[in-house]
């Protein structure tokens, strides 16, 4: 065991050496073999105050909050709340789009991203809305409503869509009668033991979400690299309550593989919820991938990974596992469009030459 933690120590010290510093704030890595996990941090949490970066702290994880959701979804389906083939219109009955091809939405459309539904123009981080409500109030705005698909759900045409996983939240939210936040701490967080996890990022900071409150609650902070290649701190905190489903889990490395470990022992949800969530639907060109239902699925010679990646305002984030290989890695930055990609494909490399 020793020695494997060793092994595993090597490949995050390896990783850490081979990111470029000067393009990221900070970097914190984690992998896992079987029962051993090694996590290491590099960089800074706040370059203004030249505070390091521990690799126990706290990232807003971006897009890796989507396979909370759909697993979430997965939950209800197993528990016959819910099933794939429900439409959008019957399950949000106040949901009035004016394309009408929205009639044809079912719940596997939104979880492959093959609904046609297109995001908002702009995510707005500035408002950091904090309302229970907040799901619901987006659903109801003028631009979902003004809607025009961008393709027929019908076609399979694959577009990322953010707002869909804020509507597959807000059908979680209604289905369960529980807010979204609740459900997925109660039937996930908790029970994969993520003791420093949560989609509520507002009450890490008694609700406040200015910069100078994250600083305080000792968070990674959001940077960005200038024109001249200087690293300042980003302008604004990337949290609002309507985009939770799709973008504002926060985490650790550590936490991460403990949801990898969790999902990988089939924990959440049945095996057959696994294999939908898991089996390749559509492909997704733009990300190097294929999708599954909420999962993305990228095979390596005769290894299949499974996981997401993300990216808001001041971060960029990577989450991959390797059921056959029983290794897992989490690859978190605090910087807008952090190089990350580099580093992903050594640690695929690891795994594929059995290294991990």
């Amino acid at each position: 065991m020793i020695k494997e933690r060793d092994k595993l120590k090597g490949i995050c010290e390896e990783i850490l050496s081979c990111a470029d510093l000067s393009h990221m704030a900070g970097l914190a890595v984690g992998v896992m073999k079987g029962e051993q996990v090694f996590t290491e941090a590099a960089g800074f949490r706040n370059t203004e105050a030249a505070d390091r970066l521990s690799e126990n702290a706290v990232f807003h994880c971006a897009s890796i909050s989507k396979t909370f959701t759909s697993t979430g979804i997965m939950k209800l389906v197993d528990e016959k709340k819910l099933n794939l083939q429900d439409r959008l219109v019957d399950l949000l009955p106040y949901l009035s789009i004016a394309d009408e091809r929205c009639e044809k939405i079912r719940v596997h459309h939104m979880l492959s991203h093959i609904a046609g539904i297109h995001d908002v123009k702009e995510l707005d981080w500035t408002s950091h809305e904090t309302g229970a409500g907040a799901l619901k109030e987006q659903a109801l705005s003028r631009e979902v409503r003004e809607m025009i698909l961008s393709s027929d759900p019908d076609e399979g045409v694959f577009l990322y869509s953010d707002l869909g996983y804020d509507l597959l939240g807000l059908i979680i939210q209604e289905i369960s009668g529980m807010d979204f936040e609740d459900f997925i701490a109660e039937n996930l967080i908790k029970p994969a033991g993520m003791e420093n996890t949560t989609f509520l990022t507002f009450e890490r900071t008694d609700g406040s979400l200015t910069l100078s409150d994250v600083d305080k609650a000792g968070m990674a902070m959001p940077h960005r690299r200038e024109n001249a290649g200087k690293l300042a701190l980003e302008s604004v905190y990337p949290y609002s309550r309507e985009h939770a489903p799709s973008s504002t889990l926060t985490s650790t490395v550590g936490d991460l593989l403990k949801w990898a470990r969790f999902n990988m022992e089939k924990k959440a949800v049945s095996p057959g919820a696994y294999e939908k969530m898991w089996t390749e639907r559509v492909d997704a060109p733009d990300k190097g991938a294929e999708m599954g239902m909420g999962w993305f699925v990228r095979k390596q010679g005769d290894l299949r990974f499974i996981g997401h990646e993300g990216g808001d305002v001041g971060f960029r984030t990577s989450f991959w596992m390797c059921p056959q290989a029983d290794a897992a890695a989490v690859i978190l930055s605090n910087t807008t469009e952090a190089p990350i990609e580099l580093l992903n494909e050594k640690l695929y490399e690891a795994v594929v030459k059995g290294r991990i």
